[in-house]
């Protein structure tokens, strides 16, 4: 089954790093910009951050989508034209945009060295309910 060194897929430690790490990296950019603007109001520091805010929970959501399964297979799927089998071509980002947030979401890609059809395995099916 595919999985690591494809900078995919992330164990919840990995994730919570890299998630610490870019908190880091917007509090410096806002602390930035605080320093050029000491007289900003609350309002405008308000305004500034609600910048950062779909990218924010976009970078939450995809680091804790990585924590899961991604879509790989334990065996390659067969290719629904030709019958043979698939070959798994590494985890492309699927940009998502949601209500609150703007992700970019890996998730398995195999192809079909035959025919060239491509195929992005589903998620977790959801009842309706869940939906």
């Amino acid at each position: 089954m595919p999985e690591r060194g494809t900078g995919a897929r992330q164990t919840s430690s990995e994730a919570r790093e890299e998630f610490l790490r870019r908190a880091e990296e917007l509090w410096d950019e806002f602390n930035a910009w605080y320093q050029a603007h000491p007289e900003a109001t609350f309002d405008e520091m308000e305004a500034e951050l609600g910048k950062q805010r779909r990218a924010i929970l976009g970078n939450f959501l995809e680091l804790s989508l990585r924590q899961g399964d991604l879509g790989a297979m334990p065996e390659a799927p067969s290719c629904g034209r030709c019958g043979k089998s698939m070959v798994f071509q590494g985890y492309p980002k699927k940009e998502v945009h949601g209500l609150e947030a703007d992700a970019k979401i890996p998730r398995a890609y195999y192809v079909c060295p035959t025919c060239g059809v491509g195929f992005f395995p589903p998620g977790p099916s959801l009842t309706p309910e869940e939906r």
